[in-house]
């Protein structure tokens, strides 16, 4: 061992290697700061004296399966020029942090593959070593957002049942997929001041995707006027199916015991892609609409609704939902046609969709993974993270 090996391996600049100590699993390098390192970490200055010391330890990477530790000797500075007594700072570690960089970009590099409760475990580290390390990395890649080149944004909202707050929106580039402002709540309020500083950072701007909620439309109708909004068609599709399934609750208390009977469980029947079905619920289906015409109605439509994506064009999508609006207004079915008046309305930015082709999926991805494929405790503690990281 020799301070050239520290330098060449561990890129540990300004430290004189002293000696190696063997503790159980563990390897001790006892190295000193060199005058190297002496300089007033205020005014940068040379001419100091030494006023003091102490002994820092830090984690290297491993070698083998051997935990590495630099037992590091560090002298306190007395400025001659500013007069500060202050510690040196060491290039090689980030502020008091325990650590090296070397350490922290072998971390870095096991959490591209490994859970922060895998990586700790490698490398018999704290869990909050880890943590750390990672959350540093991600600050740093975060700190500063460029916002002039984006051209598609995604706006929803997840629910943080646990918090005061119980809801939190945010916002996302389309293109990359990044997360690039989050903030508590779900109203006009909170998401209109990132809107106004987008307006006039982004030139390039083209198209919102969104749900049909009013809050968010209003907000992007204030601050970005020029700008399209189009509306997901799976909250569309949703729009309907809720439609359905009030419809469906509806016949089931003014039916007598045996339609109560015929109309329990059909829920997810009535809600599914019919070619998604098993052919016996299928003809289970079938069959359910064949003795109720409401029903028989209502799906069709629904059914009908699905194709309006499919279309190449915006002219023959045009002509396709006023057809389809026509025919659902003529209907005596008052969910429908309520479904029908919201859609004529919403005209416009449905059709939007034929000029960009964007939707929410890739933001519904993101929450689908924060509020279901983690525990609601982790998911509470994600949505705090991805505030105090995000947040413009």
């Amino acid at each position: 061992m020799s301070t050239s090996y520290l330098y060449h391996a561990y890129n540990l600049k300004g430290v004189k290697y002293k000696s190696t100590e063997y503790i159980g699993n563990q390897i001790i390098l006892n190295a000193e700061m060199t005058d190297v390192l002496a300089k007033c970490p205020k005014c940068g200055s040379f001419n100091v004296i030494y006023r003091g010391a102490k002994i820092r330890g830090l984690r290297l990477p491993p070698s083998g399966q051997k935990r590495m530790l630099l037992r590091l000797k560090v002298h306190r500075l007395g400025c001659k020029d500013c007069g500060r007594v202050l510690w040196p700072h060491l290039p090689f570690a980030p502020g008091k942090q325990r650590y090296t960089n070397s350490f922290a970009m072998f971390v870095l590099s096991l959490l591209q593959h490994m859970t922060i409760k895998s990586a700790a475990a490698f490398t018999g580290s704290g869990w909050d070593m880890i943590k750390i390390i990672h959350k540093r990395k991600i600050k740093a890649l975060y700190k500063k957002i460029k916002l002039k080149n984006i051209r598609y944004i995604s706006i929803d909202e997840f629910k943080n049942s646990r918090k005061k707050e119980k809801f939190m929106t945010i916002v996302i580039d389309l293109q990359t997929g990044r997360i690039i402002h989050a903030v508590k709540g779900k109203n006009k309020d909170c998401v209109l001041p990132f809107l106004k500083k987008l307006s006039k950072k982004s030139g390039k701007l083209k198209a919102v995707a969104m749900d049909m909620g009013l809050a968010y439309f209003a907000a992007v109708m204030e601050a970005l006027p020029h700008v399209d909004i189009v509306f997901d068609h799976f909250h569309v599709i949703k729009l309907m199916n809720d439609a359905l399934g009030n419809l469906r609750k509806q016949l089931q208390n003014e039916t007598d015991k045996t339609g109560k009977k015929t109309l329990k469980g059909s829920r997810y029947l009535l809600l599914a892609n019919f070619e998604n079905l098993e052919p016996e619920k299928q003809n289970r289906l079938c069959s359910l609409l064949e003795i109720n015409r409401p029903l028989f109605v209502m799906h069709s439509m629904k059914e009908q609704l699905r194709l309006f994506w499919k279309h190449k064009d915006k002219k023959s999508a045009d002509d396709f939902l006023s057809v389809w609006c026509k025919t659902a207004m003529e209907q005596s079915i008052r969910p429908l046609i309520k479904v029908a008046q919201t859609l004529l309305s919403r005209k416009s930015t449905l059709l939007n969709y034929f000029d960009h082709f964007i939707s929410s999926g890739k933001i519904e991805g993101i929450i689908n993974r924060v509020c279901h494929k983690f525990n609601v405790f982790f998911a509470c503690m994600l949505s705090i993270y991805l505030l105090s990281l995000f947040s413009v």
